[in-house]
């Protein structure tokens, strides 16, 4: 089955609201075996409305929608899809249950427009929100197929959510994707993500190409690349299971031997997943010393739950003053080298890894621009540094003139240095 996306707002249109929604929808859809074929965002405007959703309901499978049903009058999704069907607007018992329930939960009036969120097209079938105010509406087969004049036995869905991420989500977890599977009668997809760090996306498609050429037909390959890295994502599509999770191990068993040293990790969507999955496992903990990339890579870090399993805390030493007084880093080093130097980075990592007792530590100093290059040392130049038990390791970067990407991509190469260095340990 293909599905279309319906992004509804006119907020989103005019970037005041970044769309997460059609993200997240993605997300799980494919993950249930469906495919996304169409993703548009339109704004609240009745005949933007009817005339996308019909559209879509004609050249796709499925088509989810989100926005517009909340209780003012900027809110005309509901009113819009009733008019496609030609059904008028009723007042649903459980929907108006679960209005009450919030609104004396949170000792909130019921007013007469609040009691609107619970009016649904008749010809709908309610799929109860239980963590917002705004229903959600069902609408299949013969009802989409009469409105649309098309054949009887047309099997099509359209689903309208609410646009609050939270309810959507909620939404798509309990209620709408189980019910997708089971009205289509959806085959199986399993995906894989692999970690490539250390070699450029089209420098990795000329060294696997031979082996890209051969997967199977059922077997898709997508180049995703991030800041300093790439993520493969392998998906198989099929009935047999058993065959696509064969098929999919097999291709990754066949790419180390190409591309092996670059592989940093699987099964994570970045790179900070791989440092959290490795430290886990290996009881290891970790603290970090950040110079040109500000406590952005402490932020990474501390971004998933659980990191105080292993991440002990860091160290933000952007003048050469914190360098030496907080990581006892050398004056005469700093002297000698300066601040984005080899020497520095590596006194750095150890200094970090000393004075908050981890198995590792880690540095970043460079210049992150737009300002502060020299012919010897041009922005975009950055050392990081990486200190364990078997020694210290430093890598020179030279990341370009763009401030947010050398942060990014400086933050990446010394988690992926950091992930290289821990598999050199002992088991």
């Amino acid at each position: 089955m293909n599905v279309s996306l319906v992004n509804i707002g006119d907020e989103l249109l005019i970037g005041q609201v970044v769309n997460t929604n059609a993200s997240s929808m993605s997300r799980r859809l494919i993950a249930a075996g469906m495919d996304v074929r169409h993703v548009v965002t339109i704004a609240d405007d009745a005949d933007a409305i009817r005339c996308t959703l019909i559209e879509e309901l004609k050249a796709y499978d499925a088509v989810l929608v989100t926005g517009g049903l909340g209780p003012t009058k900027d809110d005309i999704t509901k009113h819009t899809i009733a008019s496609i069907f030609n059904s008028p607007l009723v007042e649903n018992p459980e929907a108006l249950a679960t209005v009450k329930d919030i609104f004396e939960r949170r000792h909130y009036e019921l007013t007469p427009i609040n009691r609107q969120q619970a009016w649904v097209p008749q010809c709908c079938t309610v799929v109860n929100n239980k963590v917002g105010t705004a229903p959600c509406m069902w609408f299949e087969g013969e009802t989409i197929a009469q409105a649309l004049h098309l054949p009887s036995d047309t099997r099509k869905v359209l689903v309208s959510m609410p646009g609050v991420p939270h309810e959507m989500e909620w939404l798509m977890d309990h209620e709408v994707v189980t019910r997708l599977q089971h009205y289509f009668h959806t085959s199986h997809i399993i995906s894989k993500n692999i970690i490539v760090q250390g070699i450029g996306e089209s420098f990795l498609s000329d060294l696997i190409e031979p082996w890209e050429l051969s997967l199977p037909s059922y077997l898709r390959l997508a180049y995703l690349p991030q800041a300093g890295m790439v993520k493969l994502r392998l998906t198989a599509r099929g009935e047999d299971l058993s065959l696509l999770q064969s098929s999919i191990q097999y291709a990754v068993d066949t790419l180390y031997p190409l591309a092996g040293q670059y592989i940093v990790g699987e099964d994570c969507e970045s790179v900070p997943e791989v440092v959290a999955s490795l430290f886990r496992h290996r009881h290891l903990t970790l603290a970090t010393a950040e110079s040109c990339t500000g406590g952005y890579l402490a932020s990474r870090l501390t971004a998933m739950a659980g990191c105080s399993e292993y991440y002990q805390g860091g160290v933000v030493s952007y003048s050469n003053d914190v360098k030496e007084s907080l990581l006892g880093v050398d004056h005469q080093t700093l002297t000698a080298y300066g601040a984005v130097s080899e020497a520095t980075a590596r006194q750095m990592a150890e200094g970090v890894r000393t004075r908050l007792h981890t198995h590792f530590g880690t540095a970043t100093t460079g210049i992150a621009g737009p300002n502060g290059g020299t012919p010897n040392k041009p922005v975009g130049t950055v050392w990081i540094a990486v200190a364990g038990p078997q020694g210290t390791t430093a890598q020179l970067l030279q990341l370009g003139d763009d401030r947010q990407r050398t942060i990014e991509r400086a933050t990446n190469s010394v988690l992926s240095l950091l992930v290289k260095e821990v598999m050199l340990l002992p088991s």
